[in-house]
């Protein structure tokens, strides 16, 4: 984290959190993760940082202590009848539906009486496919193993134009749009994505998402196969979207219709969330990835990641509140689309 944000975290902390939370009515803390573990996980060591169990306690804790848990389904009947939630409501939410949200996460919530939303992938449940970032972590991790023949190392570097100085650049260069080359570099280092799928099994199984559903907790679509939106076509980017959300209600039976971004929802149109909002069938809610800004229609909000390290929770809390604040205060708090 840059300096800069180091010291505004740091300067957020100490102001009051009564203060902060005096913001317009009706808003509500949309804190969002997708891990918990206290175990390495290969897939995704190269990608982002998250808390361990420990840690992330001690954020339930506080959020507890100083908000009101609120469900996905009580946030969309808000928006459905024009009823406030209790000042001071916290939804969590998790997305790319990880095998540890059945194993560390749901636990941890159920024995706090925390509700939760976890937004998933289509395309990923029951492994039958790996995110491609994902590919990418396992690539990285086996080239820092020091396994491979010098002729591998060659056959690499003359494949993604690179040399040992410049091959995680390389890689991490691959986008959505080529990601097959993920599948091609793994070829030449010969790793098998399907066996660690086999093996590892790092996403849910419908009968997990099931048993989830009979727990209590939401869930809601997040894109069939995690793509970048901005690199989309509008007819790409409502594939995507409806895709996901179509699949979970059918399987489910699910009596509403939720959507959050992959990665980020930067440059989408305003005809995409019309489209979405306002045409058949339309979707409940959406969330976003913009911090916590208001968005041209109230079915869209905006969510703030909460799971570095390096942030407490009172820091993270406070920070977000702080931003919102100075935002409002200069005009920039909505969203221009």
């Amino acid at each position: 984290m840059s300096l800069v944000k180091n010291a505004f975290y740091s300067a957020a902390q100490l102001l009051p959190l009564a203060v902060l939370k005096q913001r317009r009515a009706g808003s509500l803390l949309l804190p969002y993760h997708h891990l918990v573990s206290d175990a390495p996980v290969p897939h995704i060591r190269h990608l982002y940082p998250w808390k361990g169990t420990k840690d992330f306690e001690k954020d339930l804790d506080y959020l507890l202590r100083r908000f009101k848990a609120v469900t996905l389904q009580d946030v969309i009947q808000s928006l459905r009848t024009g009823q406030s939630l209790t000042a001071g409501s916290f939804l969590l939410t998790f997305d790319d539906g990880l095998r540890e949200i059945k194993d560390i996460v749901a636990p941890m919530l159920l024995r706090k009486g925390v509700p939760a939303a976890f937004f998933l992938n289509s395309a990923f449940l029951d492994n039958k496919n790996l995110f491609y970032k994902f590919k990418l972590s396992l690539i990285i991790e086996s080239l820092q193993s020091g396994n491979h023949s010098r002729a591998t190392l060659d056959r690499l570097y003359a494949f993604l134009q690179a040399d040992e100085s410049t091959v995680i650049a390389a890689l991490k260069n691959i986008t959505y749009t080529t990601r097959g080359q993920a599948d091609e570099v793994a070829g030449i280092l010969g790793i098998s994505f399907a066996q660690y799928l086999s093996d590892v099994k790092p996403f849910l199984t419908m009968d997990e998402v099931g048993t989830l559903l009979q727990q209590g907790f939401a869930i809601g679509g997040h894109s069939i196969d995690h793509p970048y939106y901005k690199q989309l076509t509008l007819e790409e980017q409502l594939f995507q979207t409806r895709q996901s959300v179509d699949f979970l209600v059918q399987h489910f039976n699910l009596p509403y219709r939720a959507f959050a971004f992959p990665h980020t929802d930067a440059g989408v149109s305003k005809i995409f969330f019309n489209t979405l909002l306002e045409g058949p069938e339309p979707l409940d809610v959406i969330f976003g990835t913009a911090n916590q800004r208001k968005d041209f229609n109230p079915k869209i909000l905006h969510r703030f990641n909460c799971e570095r390290p390096s942030v407490s929770i009172n820091a993270a809390v406070k920070g977000i509140l702080l931003l919102n604040k100075i935002q409002q205060m200069t005009n920039k708090d909505e969203i221009s689309r």
